[in-house]
């Protein structure tokens, strides 16, 4: 097959990265392979390298893109003055990646190649890439079909890695797909996102047209965290240098809200003040990465030695230390931690490394040289031991490190909720700690042990943990160790300055009615959506009213409660879009509200369109004012410190949000299906631009092996997954009842979420 390349940088990152990535090209892909360089800003510098096969082209001659900057100029990550950059609100940085894969899709096809392969240009090329090689990663399914597209999925991130994709330039549907993801920025459709990263909007559209059909290759469908590049077929001949390392940047002082146990033991080299760091089992560089910055966070000089098999593991290796991870070279890593220390000099702050490659029983013995330690500096005061797993080679690390003034070793395993913990062969660190040390002690006069507890779970059943040991007395403290739930921010759907000017006037109104934080109470609160299995239900409805539950609806079952006697002691509202405008059900916003109860309280968003809220204030409506939690209000000096409520995107979810503010713990949910009642008579419908109304999903109940197939929509399936995301949090204090039929109630019922139970062990059931 044959292949083209495409990368895109700004000039101004030439010698930080362009530069290598270009050199290591030419040294070690094939000529025959062309790559398309798309540079932002132009001259290029004098010392460009050159050859036949590369190109280079000047981004900003595209019209469409420069329009786009132009246009949204405001949305480049600095949207609040007051706070720090935000990455995921930088709509100007991620267009560029977008735009040149969009002009390289059609160069690549005119040129006869059959696929385009993006690279991130922060990567460098270190062993020569081979035909054999990509033909083997892009060859024929086990179907005998060609993917559309190949990319590098991650499980536990926010989006997948956008360092590497591949797209089929013979495929009609790959043309569609390139065409829809330039149209989110050219349309400003990206706006309305939570997020607007290319990642983000990839993964959005990737599974949409998967539902319609589209063929993808997950090249790394078990990677669990950010390193993914790492664990793709291009991860032994690339490194990526960027990842997600922030340079001296942040602080791992305080509480853990990344909710890893890697955040923990940079916590400890930051609390302790370390600087020169000893790791056995350096894997990828990653963690060596991680913890070199929070060493810096109190140095300006900080060293690291790391000790690994590197490309000498071989399966026999793994079998005996109980090792399922891939390996990586210790060129790669020697790479990654160059361009660290490259980063760092600039912030004159000095990195010197020392790698050691082969079996730690071995290696280790260096550390009873002292000769040998002064020459390479290695004088480590603390160690982070999570190399081999086998009880002997568990005991040497140890061993050979116990003198060190503060010691981590990872994989303590503990029992998960169902009782499951890794076999016996694994519990070499539980042996050492518990049997040979003596298990926790923190008042030792030699040494304080304890376990760093972590929620991590291990791929077949069991939790892995920390061991901590801190020989120097000294040294005081340890950091207290706890979780707290990350918050997702949803984004805004249209723009900040509307919002804010939204907000502005809804204050007049609203006069101080605000909602505001009480303390949890027993009462029960009854979200009613307007699914179409809510209207199947009313009568249940109606019962737990009439048992005291306060009935909260959104717009589109206001009226039908209201005609069926069941009067809303509350109605949430948060739609800045016009009033006089048709909503995505196809009814007129206005009409939703024609008759608005005395009895009701009519809970207005301050980002909610000012003409609903003149509207209600004429006709008399009580009205209370709450501010919903998005990055426009964020900008606003005056509701700094104010009460600002989350949830997901639409008002259904974010009445479960200003339900708990209100003190509500217990929920019954009604009519969030999400999806139409069976299968529409207008399945084969396309809207004005040619594109499916309906989308065909399904969700797969494990325990009976059924799939349920549903028929939904872009706006629909989103509320779905806020519903998802809202089961996948850590510590959700309250209570769940689910009604009604559709992916909402489905997504409930094969989850493993289950309220807690009461007092003296009986489960709450409502």
């Amino acid at each position: 097959m044959k292949y083209t390349i495409v990368t895109s940088f700004p000039i101004s990152n030439w010698e930080v990265y362009g530069e290598k990535f270009l050199k290591s090209f030419i040294e070690y892909w094939p000529k025959d392979i062309n790559l398309l360089v798309y540079c932002d800003g132009y001259p290029l510098p004098d010392d460009v390298p050159t050859a036949e096969n590369i190109e280079y082209f000047d981004l900003l001659e595209n019209d469409n893109l420069l329009e786009f900057k132009e246009r949204n100029k405001q949305f480049n990550g600095k949207q609040n003055p007051k706070a720090a950059y935000n990455f995921y609100e930088d709509a100007i940085k991620f267009s560029h990646k977008v735009y040149a894969q969009h002009m390289a899709f059609y160069k690549a096809k005119e040129a006869g190649s059959d696929w385009l392969i993006w690279l991130d240009a922060d990567s460098v090329t270190y062993d020569t890439i081979t035909h054999e090689l990509l033909d083997e990663a892009h060859k024929v399914n086990e179907d005998g079909d060609i993917p559309d597209l190949t990319f590098l999925g991650r499980k536990n991130a926010y989006a997948t890695c956008s360092s590497y994709i591949g797209y089929c330039t013979t495929s009609p549907v790959t043309r569609v797909f390139i065409e829809d993801y330039v149209n989110y920025y050219t349309s400003d459709e990206v706006l309305a996102l939570r997020c607007f990263a290319d990642n983000f909007v990839f993964d959005r559209l990737r599974t949409l047209h998967e539902v319609h059909g589209m063929i993808t290759r997950n090249f790394t469908p078990d990677c669990e965290d950010l390193d993914a590049f790492d664990v793709s077929p291009l991860g032994n001949h690339i490194v990526h240098l960027k990842g997600n390392k922030k340079y001296a940047g942040t602080s791992f002082v305080g509480t853990n809200t990344q909710g890893t146990r890697y955040f923990d033991i940079c916590r400890v080299i930051e609390h302790y003040e370390r600087k020169n760091i000893l790791e056995v089992g350096t894997w990828n560089g990653e963690t060596a990465s991680s913890m070199i910055q929070a060493a810096f966070n109190s140095s300006n000089k900080v060293h690291y030695t790391g000790v690994d098999l590197f490309e000498e593991a071989t399966e026999a290796t793994d079998e005996k230390e109980f090792n399922v991870k891939k390996h990586f070279t210790k060129r790669s890593v020697e790479l990654k931690l160059t361009a660290l220390a490259e980063e760092y000099a600039k912030l004159d702050k000095t990195l010197t490394f020392y790698l050691m490659q082969g079996d730690s029983k071995d290696k280790l013995k260096i550390l009873k040289d002292p000769a040998l330690c002064k020459t390479y500096n290695i004088q480590p005061d603390f160690v982070f031991i999570d190399g081999g797993h086998s009880e002997e080679t568990v005991k040497s690390d140890y061993e050979y490190c116990k003198h060190i003034p503060v010691i981590i070793m990872d994989d303590y395993y503990t029992e998960d909720t169902d009782g499951k913990i890794p076999p016996k062969e694994f519990l070499g660190v539980n042996k050492l700690f518990n049997e040979i040390l003596g298990g926790t002690d923190r008042t030792s006069k030699e040494q304080r042990r304890l376990i760093i507890a972590s929620n991590d779970p291990v791929k077949n059943g069991g939790i892995v943990n920390l061991v901590m040991i801190v020989n120097d007395r000294k040294l005081g403290p340890v950091p207290e160790f706890h979780r707290v739930p990350v918050q997702v921010t949803p984004r805004d759907c249209v723009p900040p300055d509307n919002i804010q000017d939204n907000v502005e006037e809804n204050m007049k109104i609203f006069n101080g009615q605000m909602v505001e934080r009480y303390h949890w109470h027993n009462g029960e609160a009854i979200i009613v959506s307007a699914g179409p299995s809510m209207v199947d239900d009313i009568e249940k409805i109606r019962e737990l009213q009439n048992k005291g539950g306060k009935v909260v609806c959104v717009k589109h079952s206001h009226n039908i409660l209201i005609e069926n006697g069941i009067i809303p002691w509350g109605c949430v509202i948060l739609d800045p879009r016009p009033f006089e405008g048709t909503s995505t059900h196809g009814i007129v916003r206005k009409e939703l509200l024609k008759k608005p109860h005395p009895s009701t309280r009519y809970f207005i968003a301050s980002m909610t369109n000012i003409d609903v809220t003149k509207y209600l204030h004429k006709k008399k409506a009580k009205i209370i004012g709450w501010h919903a939690y998005t990055g426009a209000l964020l900008e606003l000096p005056d509701l700094e410190g104010q009460q600002l409520i989350t949830g997901g995107t639409c008002s259904a979810m974010r009445s479960v949000g200003l339900m708990h503010t209100l003190g509500f713990r217990s929920f019954h949910i009604f009519g969030m299906d999400c999806a139409a009642d069976g299968t529409p008579e207008d399945v084969d419908a396309v809207d004005l631009y040619g594109k499916q109304k309906w989308l065909k999903t399904g969700i797969l109940d494990d325990e009976t092996n059924t799939e349920h197939v549903f028929y939904t929509t872009g706006e629909l399936l989103a509320l779905a997954q806020d519903f998802e995301h809202l089961l996948e949090k850590e510590g959700v204090d309250m209570d769940l009842q689910v009604y009604g039929r559709g992916m909402v109630p489905t997504i409930f019922k094969t989850s493993k979420y289950k309220n807690l139970p009461t007092f003296g062990g009986k489960p709450y059931n409502g």
